[in-house]
């Protein structure tokens, strides 16, 4: 029962610390949404980019080349690329957080981030939104990308 009650107070924690970062109309087209952490080392800047993927022509499920992802990026505030820590970091009100580390794998013209999430989870839902033009209300599925920073 303890054990319980402990879950149940980090859900609520977890959910509490919750923030939707990005929220774009359903494509019902895409057999999968996956989100991610990107970064622009150069400038210091990271962000969140939501990919919807749909499967190669002819009904094959593999992922490799013939897939098609529609890829829209979001700025985070407060989030942001640290050198020193090689890390993405997320200031929130003054509380700093590392969301992903950033590691340079390959070498010569080989090289690409490595980016792994440590203290923050990117979690992607489908949602009903209610649109109202004036005139009557109708509904739309919408992708939406919400941030949890542990």
């Amino acid at each position: 029962m303890k054990m319980l009650a402990v879950s149940l107070s980090l859900l609520f924690v977890s959910a509490a610390n919750a923030s939707m970062v990005l929220e774009v109309p359903t494509d019902h087209w895409a057999e999968r949404n996956e989100a991610k952490f990107e970064v622009n080392k150069e400038q210091g800047r990271a962000w969140v980019t939501l990919m919807q993927i749909q499967p190669r022509r002819g009904g094959h499920k593999s992922a490799g080349p013939g897939e098609f992802a529609r890829e829209t990026r979001a700025k985070v505030p407060g989030m942001s690329y640290d050198e020193a820590s090689k890390s993405i970091v997320l200031d929130q009100d003054g509380r700093i957080v590392e969301c992903a580390t950033v590691r340079t794998r390959g070498v010569s013209i080989f090289k690409y981030d490595k980016i792994t999430p440590t203290g923050c989870k990117l979690i992607v839902k489908k949602a009903k939104k209610a649109q109202d033009d004036g005139f009557r209300t109708r509904y739309i599925s919408v992708t939406q990308v919400h941030l949890i920073a542990e």
